[in-house]
């Protein structure tokens, strides 16, 4: 057995390269893929009983060869999984497609679990006749956690959590692109902190990020479930909301006004008092995407700058 097979080179035990052996004899390429440690590779009877269990298999799932092997297929998945009914659907795929791959969550010694790409081929003798199944299991929980946070580190502003505005870009024209297509109405808001500069310049750069934040976790607090918020960059936020016209919205973004204004920011130089400016602007057929719409409503919001601040302004022709 070579290094790469030894580790997780997958060519090295497919199954779709062995049918001869498997054929022939089943229990040679159990044999064969035994000491492999990259992956969980192991023989499936007809009925759906677990025959053999190689050291990857152990490595993966935490249970040894005398715990699992004559265990029915059952045996390798959560409970949630089980009562989905999961391990039968995956064999009946397999039995009729003669190959199942995908990736699901699978038991991980008495009560833990893992994320797992899982291949079932179905194994016949030299007659052609079905003898069984044969499975290649890969633990693949460390890729998707490093997946998901490389996608939060490319979609996420660093400071408040909330999506950056390339990533609330990506979901508000999306959304304006549904609205548009259902004909529901939708407006976009773009506010911005009153006298921002005055914070850094007084209590430092260090305080000016602790407003930010606490300016992002009021409009978490105040948004529904369907709206989309974003920081567009310095302290400029954006806002998509879904199913709203010009009056829900100016009334939504009252409230949210109202709200950053009575509260306060808890820093290292006392609670802080601060206000915001927001513009608000509605799909229409002037204002078809979201380049129209931020333009209008971040006229509305210097209209609103102008009008004294802390006051919510919208597009008018």
């Amino acid at each position: 057995m070579t290094s790469s097979a030894a580790g997780g080179d997958l060519r090295a035990v497919d199954p779709r390269r062995f049918t001869g052996l498997l054929a022939e004899s089943p229990l040679a390429y159990a044999a064969m893929v035994q000491s492999i440690s990259g992956f969980g590779v192991y023989l499936i009877d007809a009925r759906g009983n677990i025959l053999t269990w190689n050291h990857g298999a152990e490595l993966q799932t935490g249970l040894t060869h005398d715990e699992i092997v004559r265990q029915p297929y059952a045996a390798l998945f959560d409970d949630a999984s089980r009562a989905a009914g999961l391990p039968g659907q995956i064999l009946g795929f397999a039995k009729y497609h003669g190959h199942y791959s995908d990736e699901h969550w699978r038991r991980r010694g008495a009560d833990g679990r893992f994320q797992a790409l899982a291949t079932l081929d179905i194994v016949c003798d030299t007659q052609g006749t079905h003898t069984g199944f044969v499975e290649v299991v890969r633990d693949i929980t460390a890729d998707r956690k490093r997946e998901k946070a490389l996608y939060t580190q490319a979609t996420t502003d660093t400071l408040t959590g909330l999506p950056n505005r390339g990533h609330f870009t990506e979901k508000a024209e999306q959304e304006i692109e549904r609205a548009r297509r259902y004909g529901d109405p939708l407006s976009v808001a773009m506010l911005d902190v009153d006298h921002f500069k005055a914070v850094n310049d007084n209590y430092g750069h260090h305080v000016g990020d602790i407003a930010l934040q606490h300016v992002a976790e009021v409009l978490r607090q105040s948004a529904r479930k369907i709206d989309i918020i974003g920081r567009l960059g310095g302290e400029e936020f954006a806002m998509v909301l879904p199913r709203a016209n010009t009056q829900p919205a100016i009334e939504f973004c009252g409230r949210t006004r109202i709200a950053l204004y009575r509260s306060r920011v808890d820093s290292p130089a006392g609670p802080l008092q601060i206000s915001a400016s927001i513009g608000v602007a509605t799909l229409s057929r002037e204002a078809p995407d979201l380049p129209s719409l931020l333009e209008r409503a971040d006229k509305a919001l210097y209209k609103a700058k102008r009008h004294g601040r802390n006051r919510v302004e919208t597009w008018l022709v």
